[in-house]
This record gives C-alpha cells, sequence and structure tokens, in this order.
C-alpha cells in the first residue's frame, strides 16, 4: 500500500501528466519560449528601409517540476509507478500544468503536446531525513499557454 504521506502536501502547482493530476510540486521551471526575429531591408532602388518580422515560434524542449515526498524510497517509487501506469485512453503525452495563488484561484495554465517523462530523480533530503526532493524531466514538441 502506498504511505498516506507521500508526497508531501503543496497547492502552487497542479501537473496533469495524461489523466494523473498531481498537486503537490511545489516549483516549476518553465522553459523561455524563443521567437526569433528576421531583419532585412525592403524598398525600390532608391531608399532601403530595414524591416523586422516574428518568425514562428522556437517550439520543444524540457522543462523541470519538483515535489517533496515523505517516506521510504520505495513507498515513493510505489506511489510514482501508480501515478505512471496509464490504462487505455489515458495518453501519457497529454501533459498540463496549471498555477494556482494563495487563494486557490489559477493564474496559469500550459499545455504541452507531445510531451514524455524523461527523468525522475532524488534530489536533496530535508534536514533530518523528513522528506526528499523528487524532480521530474519532460520533454515535449509544443508548449502553449492558455487562459487560466
Amino acid at each position: 500500500m502506498v504511505n498516506a504521506e507521500t508526497p508531501a502536501v503543496c497547492d502552487r502547482f497542479k501537473v496533469d501528466l495524461g489523466g494523473h493530476e498531481i498537486d503537490h510540486f511545489y516549483q516549476v521551471d518553465l522553459p523561455d519560449l524563443v521567437i526569433p526575429v528576421v531583419e532585412h531591408n525592403s524598398g525600390d532602388s532608391g531608399k532601403r528601409y530595414p524591416t523586422k518580422h516574428a518568425e514562428y515560434p522556437d517550439y520543444g524542449g524540457t522543462f523541470t517540476a519538483s515535489l517533496y515526498a515523505r517516506g521510504e524510497k520505495n513507498a515513493i517509487d510505489e506511489w510514482w509507478d501508480t501515478i505512471t501506469s496509464w490504462e487505455e485512453g489515458e495518453n501519457e503525452e497529454a501533459i498540463s500544468i496549471s498555477a494556482y495563488a494563495p487563494d486557490e484561484e489559477r493564474i496559469g495554465r500550459w499545455e504541452f503536446e507531445d510531451a514524455k517523462l524523461i527523468k525522475y530523480q532524488y534530489d536533496d533530503s530535508l534536514s533530518g531525513g523528513e522528506a526528499m526532493k523528487i524532480t521530474i524531466t519532460v520533454s515535449y514538441r509544443k508548449m502553449e499557454r492558455k487562459e487560466p
């Protein structure tokens, strides 16, 4: 049975891993969206004017999300295996993140297409070994910000 204290409670971010919503993440490091700008000269043979326009956004990359979990590593691993066991009809590749204000109002939402969990690692533990920091890394093809 999964330890009831795994993971530690936090309500800043909710991460939906293809139908499995986890509301315990305290930190999510979203990537910067890069939009290349092309500059060229336009005009006739007389005076030339520099013109700038945006190209398509540069999609794709990775992001990380962290949570603290209490208990034995075996219980944490069992909880994680339960969360990442997708059934028919669920889609691991449809990952989304919602950010919440202290009054529980959703203030932002991001959706990721063709997303995959590529890394799950134990990082630091709190003093006294009360909890361990776990960081997941997700790769994706496209990121889109949605209205809260």
